[in-house]
């Protein structure tokens, strides 16, 4: 059983909930296989595209946060 399981979700939100579970699931994949590939090859990827990552975890939080003070 899944935290969510544990929460009461409107059944409007239902589905895109479990979208963006999805999503982050396969984002924490992406970020872990480039971490991995940047390890093997002893090449960091550039600052500026962890801030851009970064500015879009942000924006994410910051929506979720808004809809959770509602």
């Amino acid at each position: 059983m899944s935290s969510q399981d544990l929460i009461n979700i409107p059944s409007k939100q239902q589905p895109v909930i479990n979208r963006l579970h999805d999503a982050m699931t396969m984002a924490k994949a992406y970020a872990h296989a480039i971490r991995d590939n940047a390890q093997d090859d002893q090449l960091p990827i550039p600052a500026e595209l962890v801030a851009s990552f970064q500015a879009d975890y942000d924006d994410i939080i910051n929506a979720l946060t808004e809809a959770a003070s509602q």
